[in-house]
């Protein structure tokens, strides 16, 4: 694979990772914002304008602190993951930052799926009529153990590439 192809590839995942960070962006402020109104509308016990909500409240808090959660969760990882595709693109992707890079993507993963069980156990013991259901995704924890493992592979590329330098 030449230079030019590899570059080629990391622009356009580059391109790809902005489209879904810029997505999420809007998707979670939307879904902020509706919920939010939804919200305030059945706290206050206000009727907005030909709108009905006929969704629970738990439902609606549900998804107002898990938007709050995973969406900039998604942007974060985002963020990251353009930070790699970075050095991808200068034709040096190990360097010693990209494993902290994907060790930070693996963290913000795990306390995502964290946040979501508290979300979840919180909602349901403070709204009685919420039915509360917690799922143990055991996908999410393997690959939370997989950018680790490549974060330490990162790291020792890395070092064995310095090591490389130093001998010659």
């Amino acid at each position: 694979m030449t230079d030019t192809s590899r570059n080629s590839v990391a622009a356009v995942m580059n391109v790809l990772v902005a489209i879904v960070m810029w997505m999420s962006a809007i998707i979670g402020l939307a879904v902020l914002a509706f919920t939010g109104i939804g919200i305030v509308s059945l706290l206050s016990g206000a009727s907005l304008e030909n709108v009905s909500i006929d969704v629970p409240p738990s439902e609606l808090v549900t998804a107002f602190l898990g938007a709050l959660v995973i969406f900039p969760g998604i942007i974060y990882i985002c963020i990251q993951l353009r930070r790699i595709l970075s050095t991808l693109a200068c034709g040096d992707p190990f360097v010693p930052e990209n494993a902290s890079r994907l060790t930070k993507v693996a963290v913000a993963i795990l306390v995502m799926q964290i946040l979501r069980y508290v979300i979840a156990i919180g909602v349901g013991l403070l709204i009685e009529e919420a039915d509360v259901t917690i799922k143990f995704e055991l996908m999410t924890l393997a690959s939370v153990a997989a950018l680790f493992v490549l974060a330490q592979v990162f790291r020792e590329g890395t070092r064995l590439r310095d090591e490389e330098k130093m001998t010659i």
